[in-house]
């Protein structure tokens, strides 16, 4: 099925977000979109996918001229889109997910749901694709509950495949199984955007790449013609910036101390671990996703008690204490889930930027809160980060996510706390903003500031941390000094836990 889009322009209230826009989905082909955080790739896509309603503009499908009330309109035609954040319901089980709004029914009016595993199975046949049906969705992995929803696709029958960062968050053995699935799609005559930053991907897996800038399409064409550099540039609108250097230093005191540290995790208890971070140091933990550092990292930040062990801030312990006494202690913390831990998507721009500082008497009137403060505080990060929003006053919720994720990095560094806990700091975001973002944690661990960083991007942890420990199996498997880090070393000393995730496709 060949999709087409014509002239759409969509605004949301001053943000024009998609600026007369034309572009071609062919059958048999992965095509590509990348540009900036805001840059209107996904809102394109929501057109398409009958999510937004355009200003301006038309689809079509085959030639044939559509117009979408709902996304059911468009499922029933043959599109089907997997989210950044996925759309599904944790207390259900797969099957559950999977057919519902799209439940067969037997004669007397009861869902069908022997029908439903005999349609499944002859989808995950076809595809190679394997997962428990009946597992609630709440225990799956990252992975798993991608592969649900790809299935919810297939199963809807769909012939033209939108799927928004869907790597962001997965294992390397994931991404690989993805994209073999990704490549059968193809083989069998699917259409497939995949809406991405990671440029390596689209080298390794693209057909066809467009690139979007403040709204516009700036260029599109076969991969084949163009490079790495070129696209890039196209991102970016001008040169790359150089390659960030890391000066050695030598780090203060320890400002965290973990020593002995045991919490649940979803295979049993974590741990002992014990690690420290020092003033003036980027200490980073390396692992595949599922070892452990989620519970590490919320234990440390109080979000999961401890079963046993001790945590020390700045001098003090606070196994004890609650996550907003930590953070006045002297922590600042960038989650991993922006949606539902760093923001408050009902709230607006300005009060998620000044949340955890409305005490502050520079942002207080009384007992009321001084709301023009708030704004001009806001302003401040939507300029130094390069955020694109409607304004202070609009809600969360209308962001893009890497913007969602360059509003709560700049809120948390802001801080100026002793301590910053970054973990996966850069999910979602652009090759430019990803380079200031590591800039700022730099300056950061310059200054005198201790810095833990948790990231499943190797690169990342390689290229920033002055020590590098490696999680595996909720245990330490050992520490590395950054100057003497390479992939392959650290490479070795990780492992999958999630090798079931994605199944193989020949």
């Amino acid at each position: 099925m060949r999709a087409s889009l014509s002239g759409i322009t969509v605004r949301f209230g001053a943000l024009t977000a998609v600026d007369n826009v034309s572009l071609d989905i062919e059958p048999g082909e992965i095509h590509a979109i990348v540009g900036e955080n805001g840059a209107g790739k996904t809102t394109l896509m929501n057109v398409l996918f009958g999510l937004v309603q355009p200003e301006a503009g038309a689809i079509s499908l085959d030639g044939k001229a559509m117009r979408w009330a709902s996304p059911q309109d468009a499922i029933r035609h043959g599109l089907g889109m997997v989210h950044q954040h996925f759309m599904l319901q944790e207390s259900m089980t797969v099957l559950e997910n999977i057919v519902l709004c799209a439940e067969p029914v037997t004669r007397f009016g009861f869902i069908d749901f022997a029908a439903a595993r005999r349609r499944l199975a002859e989808v995950a046949e076809e595809h190679r694709i394997s997962i428990a049906l009946d597992r609630p969705v709440g225990r799956l992995s990252v992975g798993e509950r991608q592969v649900v929803e790809v299935l919810k696709m297939l199963y809807r029958e769909a012939e033209v495949l939108i799927l928004d960062e869907p790597t962001s968050v997965l294992t390397p053995l994931e991404k690989d199984r993805l994209f073999a699935t990704l490549r059968s799609f193809r083989s069998a005559g699917k259409a497939i955007v995949l809406i991405t930053h990671k440029l390596d991907e689209v080298m390794e897996l693209a057909d066809r790449v467009s690139v979007m800038r403040g709204g516009r399409l700036v260029r599109s064409g076969r991969l084949s013609e163009t490079s790495k550099e070129e696209i890039a540039r196209g991102i970016i609108g001008g040169e790359l910036p150089p390659a960030r250097q890391r000066t050695a230093r030598t780090p203060g005191e320890e400002v965290l101390s973990v020593c002995d540290l045991q919490v649940s995790g979803r295979g049993g208890a974590i741990g002992p671990l014990s690690l420290s971070v020092r003033a003036g140091e980027i200490v980073g933990i390396a692992g595949v996703s599922g070892n452990g550092q989620a519970e590490l990292i919320q234990a440390v930040t109080g979000l999961m008690p401890l079963l046993s062990g001790e945590i020390m801030l700045c001098g003090r312990p606070i196994g004890h204490l609650d996550v907003e006494d930590r953070r006045r202690i002297g922590m600042s913390y960038i989650p991993e889930d922006r949606q539902r831990m760093g923001l408050a998507l009902g709230a607006t721009v300005s009060e998620n930027a000044n949340a955890g500082r409305d005490d502050r008497a520079a942002y207080t009137r009384g007992p009321f809160l001084n709301r023009a403060a708030m704004a001009r505080f806001a302003r401040q990060l939507i300029e130094r980060y390069r955020i694109r929003v409607g304004g202070t006053s609009a809600f969360a919720s209308t962001m893009s996510g890497g913007n969602k994720q360059k509003l709560v990095v700049g809120r948390e560094l802001a801080r100026d706390t002793p301590l910053v806990i970054a973990e996966n700091p850069t999910w979602g975001v652009d090759i430019g903003a990803i380079d200031f973002i590591h800039g700022e944690l730099m300056r950061k661990r310059d200054e005198g500031h201790a810095v833990l960083l948790v990231s499943t991007e190797l690169d990342e942890v390689l290229a920033l941390s002055d020590r590098i420990l490696v999680m595996y199996s909720g245990a330490l498997a050992g520490e590395v000094a950054g100057a003497e880090a390479d992939r392959e070393r650290i490479g070795s000393m990780m492992t999958s836990r999630a090798a079931d995730a994605l199944p193989e496709v020949a």
